[in-house]
């Protein structure tokens, strides 16, 4: 689950009528939505939300409807645990990733590299960044909503194709991620009880595999 993400604001065209100012619930232009965004995860550290997540297949439709919960502090710390019961988790410290699987009773264990571990973690991480990383889009919700979309392409080629952003208007709390990679699956993410700069224990990244699991480290596949 992770990309390079790199973006680029697209003006919207301004009326020949003087726009009303633009406040940082009602940006007026795709670059003031940027700005706005940006000003607001900057100065986050931390986040952690519960999340569904569905996966839908272009030839079989939807194939995989999951729960889960997301942590991550930058710099590049996560933890996503997929599943109710846990199904798999992926871990990383910053420095080591790794990747679990309770069906296959195993855990792949690699040093960390840029472009590894979550695309959704490195988006959340780096949303104060999204002018560098992509370009990007306002989408016109109709009939309007009391959110903001906007669609990202990533500048450099990677796992996906896109990424849609819905957050929050008054607040720029991030609702909902859709994913397309380049197979065209479509991976929508909702998310809840999101919560900003709260205090996360250093144990939660990193992963202690239980008994009877195997680790493989590099060398080893």
């Amino acid at each position: 689950m992770r990309s390079g993400l790199l973006f680029t604001a697209l003006l919207a065209l301004v009326c020949i009528a003087r726009p009303a100012a633009a406040s940082p619930e009602n940006p007026v232009t795709t670059a003031e939505l940027v700005a706005a965004v940006k000003s607001t995860y900057q100065n986050v550290s931390s986040v952690r939300a519960d999340f569904t997540q569905t996966v839908t297949n272009p030839a079989m439709g939807v194939n995989d409807r999951q729960r889960g919960k997301i942590s991550i502090e930058k710099p590049r710390k996560i933890r996503v645990d997929l599943g109710v019961p846990l199904q798999s988790s992926v871990v990383s410290d910053g420095r080591t990733l790794w990747i679990y699987s309770v069906a296959q009773k195993q855990v792949v264990e690699t040093p960390e590299v840029a472009g590894a571990g979550s695309d959704v973690g490195v988006l959340l991480d780096d949303l104060a960044r999204m002018d560098e990383l992509y370009e990007v889009t306002l989408v016109d919700d109709k009939p309007p909503k009391p959110t903001h979309t906007v669609k990202l392409v990533p500048r450099a080629k990677g796992n996906f194709k896109s990424i849609q952003l819905t957050l929050s208007r008054q607040k720029y709390v991030l609702q909902e991620v859709v994913l397309v990679d380049q197979l065209d699956n479509v991976t929508t993410m909702n998310f809840m009880n999101l919560r900003m700069n709260g205090d996360v224990p250093d144990s939660e990244f990193v992963f202690t595999a239980p008994s009877g699991v195997t680790v493989i480290k590099p060398g080893a596949l």
